[in-house]
């Protein structure tokens, strides 16, 4: 049973038995006559669900360091209910799904089980979870926050931890014979980040400003437009130096060698002299075909997290450039190989692309910039035809 007492600091606390335990949470409103009437009130809707063995204690007291040990003596107390708890059928849900995936994409799955899900949802029977919890969840996940104000979790990140929730929930709704809770759920609104390629100006001065010995690897970047974990992916006998070609076979991700992203990834891209040059330098050490281009200092595949934080970005404040992300050298390889006049078939190839029209869709405003015509070499050849001479 759950009653009130007041702390000799004058603050209003609750005093609740249950499972044999005694738990004491602070209301933290001082014992005036209308908080005094609050908290008998809150007590009274305790004591009813305590009665009605519904009593849930995150509901209460969601922050507090003592909710691990409450459910854990209500697991204890009904261990046999005929629904099982989440977390239970959460990881039975996983083992039967992990074997069809990547095993980058199992662990990415299994951190927001693990991180997000499991400690909100854990210890709530499957069959009692309902809309309004998950977007109450949805809400503290929104409302998270870093140092500067900005959210920490963006719409889609939202929407990639909620997905297995989901997922679980519409498989434990046609196994155990109850109704589907999220039928009216409505995914968050994702807004596409910005590109925000470099122009060759640019790119010149981070090469000047990055350190030497990542000189080569940038420049591997911003020619070819491979992505990181491509990048990450290469190895000595996917360079072609007969047919002057660098094959694209597989992906470095979380420290997996994976297959690439698209059936269209899965590439060769052809080696300019410039980047040859590059690519001797990088392979020169290198002996066994097994051998990565781009190792760390333990001579471990490189981390893409970690080649943003500490060399990307630092590059970037100390050529005083813009902050964009790392994917962007993909970006500025696109846009300037358009700028350049290349076939925009050629550059969709390049990039493993489906076909040409993101091309369009994303970089023609920044192939403008690029070549700094913008429109006028259409004027420039209605001119000289004597299209606009007045009569």
């Amino acid at each position: 049973m759950a009653n009130i007492r007041v702390r000799p600091n004058g603050i209003i606390q609750y005093d609740i038995h249950v499972y044999g335990t005694r738990f004491r949470e602070t209301s933290g409103m001082p014992a005036t006559p209308k908080n005094l009437k609050i908290a008998k009130a809150t007590v009274k809707q305790i004591n009813a669900e305590i009665a009605l063995k519904t009593f849930q204690y995150r509901d209460y007291f969601p922050d507090s360091n003592k909710v691990e040990q409450f459910e854990r003596l209500q697991r204890d107390k009904y261990p046999d209910r005929f629904y099982p708890y989440f977390d239970d059928f959460a990881k039975k849900w996983l083992s039967q799904q992990a074997p069809k995936w990547k095993n980058s994409y199992r662990k990415t799955v299994e951190r927001n089980i693990d991180n997000y899900l499991i400690p909100y949802f854990g210890n709530t029977l499957i069959n009692e979870i309902y809309l309004s919890q998950l977007d109450q969840f949805r809400q503290q996940l929104a409302a998270r926050e870093k140092e500067d104000g900005s959210r920490t979790l963006s719409n889609a990140r939202i929407n990639n931890i909620l997905w297995p929730l989901i997922s679980i929930m519409i498989v434990a709704a046609e196994e155990l014979k109850f109704n589907y809770p999220f039928s009216r759920y409505r995914a968050l609104r994702e807004q596409k980040a910005d590109s925000s390629p470099m122009t060759l100006e640019e790119v010149k001065r981070f090469l000047d400003y990055v350190d030497p010995s990542w000189y080569d690897y940038f420049l591997l970047r911003f020619m070819t437009g491979m992505r990181s974990c491509e990048v990450h992916g290469l190895q000595l006998k996917h360079i072609d130096f007969e047919h002057h070609l660098l094959n694209i076979r597989q992906n470095m991700v979380n420290g997996d060698i994976t297959d690439v992203k698209t059936p269209k990834s899965r590439r060769d891209l052809p080696i300019n002299d410039l980047l040859l040059t590059a690519i001797k330098r990088i392979t020169a050490p290198l002996t066994d075909p097994d051998d990565f281009l781009f190792t760390d200092d333990n001579g471990s595949p490189l981390d893409t997290r970690k080649i943003g934080k500490d060399i990307w970005h630092p590059t970037l404040k100390k050529a005083n450039l813009k902050t964009r992300r790392p994917y962007e050298t993909r970006h500025t390889a696109a846009v300037l190989h358009l700028a350049a006049h290349e076939n925009p078939l050629y550059v969709s190839q390049m990039l493993g692309h489906s076909n040409t029209r993101l091309l369009f869709d994303v970089y023609a405003p920044y192939v403008f910039n690029a070549t700094r015509h913008d429109g006028s070499a259409f004027s420039d050849m209605m001119e000289s035809n004597g299209v606009f001479e007045r009569r």
